[in-house]
């Protein structure tokens, strides 16, 4: 395990070809990550099912920043295009990289993969794949655990106000921008001993009138004005803000002396806000569909904005089930 205090991402390897594992070597050296790679088999310990090790460190607390799969297929027949789906479906906040045999193009790969993979890159290409661990790994100082958290807290709460739904969610994704998404939005304090700073939820007002007037939510209105579209996103956001608490938040907030704050200023014509920081913000794009068909999509978004204070090397993250899949023989560090 690295002992520096700079703040890194692990990732997880799934790799067979020798001068492709050199290549990662040489990339996670570069770019401070700590690669995890999953044991499918060597003349030592003998073949292993890539699928279920993978299933069990998908499933388990490990903190990861990305997953490196090769479509070509392992000693077991397994081959990232096997994989990547799989590994979307249980973990959707972690970016995953495919190797490609030949050419990084992504036309002929069927759509569920593609909408599974951040991208692909061939050995020769190590410029590329470092592009894409800069956009995708490097900036995301945000604990892979803690988004993840936020998309199962924030799904429990959209499900609990709105029974009998679908909630999907893209990638996490970090912005530097200022833009408002939509005409309505709620901000809320997130304050704990390791960050200070807002959760802002973001949607069009349309789009919760609609959902009101189906009927499919615990507020009722044929004719529904803004007081009731503001009822809404005031109930998710509170009921989100107290789950981030409730989980997160364990230890309480020194409020002794005088406190720093920044103004938060609102430009409704050119539909910015401004938090005062230029820091990236973590953000999540949830899109909430009706099986039953009552009402259209709603789009929210989601943004935490730690403008005042982030120190992520106080959250507490597990490091025990990286050990133990090391003792056991699942994962091996390289």
């Amino acid at each position: 395990m690295t002992t520096d205090t700079e703040i890194v991402s692990k990732v997880l390897v799934h790799e067979c070809n020798d001068e492709a594992l050199a290549l990662l070597k040489e990339v996670c050296t570069e770019h401070h990550l700590v690669g995890l790679k999953v044991c499918t088999g060597d003349n030592t310990v003998g073949l292993r099912d890539a699928s279920n090790e993978i299933n069990d460190v998908m499933q388990s607390n490990v903190d990861l920043g990305a997953v490196f799969l090769a479509e070509e297929k392992d000693y077991n027949g397994v081959s990232g295009i096997d994989l990547c789906t799989k590994i979307h479906r249980t973990r959707p906040e972690l970016p995953i990289f495919l190797r490609r045999t030949d050419g990084s193009e992504q036309d002929d790969l069927p759509n569920s993969v593609k909408e599974s993979i951040a991208g692909c890159y061939i050995t020769a290409e190590r410029e590329k794949l470092g592009e894409l661990v800069k956009s995708y790994v490097c900036s995301m100082y945000y604990p892979a655990e803690l988004a993840s958290g936020i998309i199962d807290l924030s799904t429990n709460a959209f499900e609990s106000i709105i029974p009998e739904i679908e909630v999907r969610c893209d990638l996490p994704y970090l912005v530097k921008d200022q833009i408002i998404f939509g005409e309505l939005f709620s901000l809320i304090p997130l304050e704990s001993d390791w960050c200070r700073g807002y959760m802002m939820l973001q949607t069009t007002e349309n789009e919760v009138l609609d959902l009101i007037r189906s009927g499919a939510a615990h507020i009722s209105n044929e004719h529904p004005d803004s007081r009731d579209s503001n009822a809404i996103l005031n109930e998710l956001t509170n009921l989100i803000w107290g789950s981030i608490r409730s989980r997160y938040f364990t230890n309480e907030v020194n409020t002794d002396g005088l406190r720093t704050q920044v103004p938060i200023i609102v430009n409704h014509q050119r539909k910015h806000i401004s938090f005062g920081s230029t820091e990236p913000q973590l953000c999540f794009k949830f899109t909430i569909h009706d099986t039953k068909m009552r009402f259209p999509d709603i789009n929210i978004y989601q943004r935490l904005i730690f403008n005042l204070n982030w120190s992520p090397e106080k959250f507490e993250e597990s490091e025990k089930a990286v050990d133990e899949f090391v003792d056991n023989g699942e994962l091996e560090f390289f």
